[in-house]
């Protein structure tokens, strides 16, 4: 474990020499944040009945009025970017580990030490990891205080803001992003540009998106068992894709043929 925590303190020395890179990667999620807390607050001024017009609402946004309608819709929309940072944050980073050093001509002499492959991959995983999960925090906590302080009665905090969210949020995300950057291992070890590792990621997305529309619809509740369920599958299949990442890395053959 010594020697995946320096693999973790060389890829984060790198990092803060690729400020173009650290930049757009992690001023994106706050910006986002700061853009939902806007839209939140101004869905509050929503004239009329005019978002609730013929649309059938689930259970939750029932007896609620039309600005409360319309706070609670935007905020659970925005409330599912959380579960999108995951995939974005990590994508930028973990491919860069492994593409950008072999581009730089960085990787060979790393794989040429004493190191095991799986502490190799710990260590760039975390260097991955260890950012998406406190960015996503943090950005969740500034979403949360935004919420509190715009909603226009403490019910829209109540239906946008719950437990279950919290829950999905703690326990299902570190494990989404582990998913996210194992997938982005398996295909940097493969290819030789940053991007196509990048957009493996996107993969991910199609699960998040199921999980907007049925909390939307009122199909999904997320709730404590959902989050539970969830971190039994996400974690099945996190160390699944780890396993294959270490099995696939081709060690040597990044040594001796890639090019």
């Amino acid at each position: 474990m010594s020697k995946a925590l320096v693999v973790f303190q060389k890829e984060w020395l790198e990092l803060r020499l690729q400020r173009g890179l650290l930049l757009a990667t992690l001023g994106v999620p706050p910006a986002i944040t700061v853009f939902a807390i806007v839209v939140f607050a101004l869905a509050g001024h929503a004239p009329g009945d005019v978002v609730t017009r013929g649309i059938p609402l689930p259970p939750d946004l029932i007896g609620l009025s039309s600005n409360e309608i319309a706070q609670a819709i935007v905020g659970k929309q925005f409330s599912v970017i959380f579960f999108l940072l995951p995939v974005f944050i990590p994508s930028v980073i973990a491919s860069y580990a492994i593409v950008g050093e072999k581009r730089d001509r960085t990787l060979e002499p790393l794989l040429a030490t004493p190191i095991r492959t799986s502490q190799l991959l710990v260590g760039k995983s975390l260097s991955a990891l260890v950012p998406t999960v406190v960015l996503t925090l943090a950005c969740a906590l500034l979403f949360v205080a935004g919420i509190a302080l715009w909603a226009v009665t403490p019910r829209v905090a109540g239906v946008v803001i719950t437990p279950g969210w919290v829950a999905v949020l703690a326990v299902d995300m570190p494990l989404l992003a582990l998913i996210g950057i194992a997938l982005i291992v398996i295909v940097s070890s493969r290819v030789n540009d940053p991007r196509t590792a990048q957009q493996v990621s996107a993969v991910l997305i199609v699960p998040v998106l199921g999980l907007l529309f049925g909390q939307l619809s009122g199909v999904l509740v997320l709730n404590l068992p959902f989050a539970l369920l969830g971190a039994l599958v996400l974690g099945f299949f996190a160390f699944v894709a780890l396993r294959l990442a270490t099995d696939l890395f081709g060690r040597e053959a990044i040594l001796t043929r890639w090019r």
